[in-house]
């Protein structure tokens, strides 16, 4: 298998693809827009809120790979769970699945050497190892998802996980 391959079933996994964790497409079936900004605690993040953050983290290195530009980052990493709060709960879940499906596709076509280069010129961090830090962050905030439903009693553990 090629490290291509590798990242592209990371991200499928991620999405769609329930294999050693649920995905995220499980990871949300029928869930409500009260279920969504629900929370234990004022302290704590909604599941709706974590998908606003990882919509914001995913498009923006998503542009960096692809060499366009992000906007100047506004706040800091705890503004990014609310960054998308005006948006309908169905368009976050749209735009969530979007971006990880750009991520699919351009990882897909891009040049493999693309792997090896640095995520900037200040970085020595690759491609390569970014892409997989961010499938990783990807799979740690859907399990909170899922543990958030659990304690909100909304889990179908026929979606896994009983």
């Amino acid at each position: 298998m090629k490290r291509k391959d590798v990242l592209l079933e990371q991200f499928l996994c991620c999405q769609k693809k329930s294999h050693w964790f649920v995905s995220f497409e499980k990871a949300v079936a029928g869930l409500t827009p009260e279920q969504a900004n629900w929370k234990k605690t004022d302290s704590e993040n909604s599941i709706w809120e974590i998908i606003c953050h990882l919509v914001f983290w995913n498009q923006r290195f998503l542009n960096r790979f692809k060499t366009n530009e992000n906007p100047k980052m506004e706040g800091n990493n705890d503004t990014t769970f609310t960054i998308f709060k005006e948006m309908e709960w169905e368009q976050v879940l749209e735009r969530f699945n979007a971006v990880i499906a750009d991520w699919y596709e351009t990882i897909e076509n891009c040049e493999d050497e693309k792997l090896d280069q640095y995520i900037s010129e200040d970085s020595k961090e690759t491609w390569l190892e970014s892409l997989s830090s961010i499938t990783l962050h990807n799979a740690y905030h859907i399990g909170q998802i899922v543990t958030i439903r659990k304690m909100q009693g909304s889990w179908d553990p026929e979606h896994g996980l009983s």
